[in-house]
């Protein structure tokens, strides 16, 4: 009687040799040109940010504007606010959006890629690589639950970006 059967620590030997080589030489923050816009709205700025604070409220957590670094285009950018709810990390999912802070102090806004050992990979939408950091418990700030677009040059009198990349 033959028996079909592969060889597990070999698949799984390759497997893994494949996601260290792409965490290790392919990470990193680049962003790829052109770009398709995030969408738009009449929204001002101003108003954007008290409906997210609303809403943040509601759900138990903060309010976040986006740096212009593309990283997240065509779902975020310069002109989008977003509210993030406080979640356990176990509530998690592949494809969340989420903030966490980086080793360096900054909040990242990137989206949940794969989850390896307990932790997750995160990668912008518009990068070409997952981020060198692991979103752990730890350093998970929130998910985004909800999405303001503004109209462009609204800006005006509201802090300055605090999600970066």
């Amino acid at each position: 009687m033959q028996k079909d059967c592969v060889n597990p620590p070999f698949h799984s030997f390759i497997e893994i040799s494949l996601l260290l080589a792409v965490t290790l030489f392919l990470s990193g923050c680049t962003t790829s040109a052109p770009v398709a816009m995030a969408p738009q709205s009449n929204l001002s700025r101003a108003n954007a940010v008290q409906m997210a604070q609303r809403t943040a409220e509601a759900a138990g957590g903060k309010v976040f504007m986006i740096a212009p670094t593309g990283s997240m285009k065509p779902t975020l950018d310069e002109n989008s606010v977003v509210a993030v709810e406080t979640v356990f990390f176990s509530q998690l999912r592949q494809g969340d959006i989420v903030i966490y802070q980086s080793a360096s102090g900054q909040p990242i806004v990137h989206r949940l890629h794969a989850l390896i050992h307990d932790q997750w990979q995160v990668l912008g939408d518009n990068n070409s690589a997952v981020d060198r950091e692991m979103v752990t418990p730890a350093n998970l700030l929130g998910r985004v639950c909800a999405i303001f677009y503004t109209s462009p040059g609204t800006q005006g009198t509201v802090p300055a970006a605090l999600a970066q990349r």
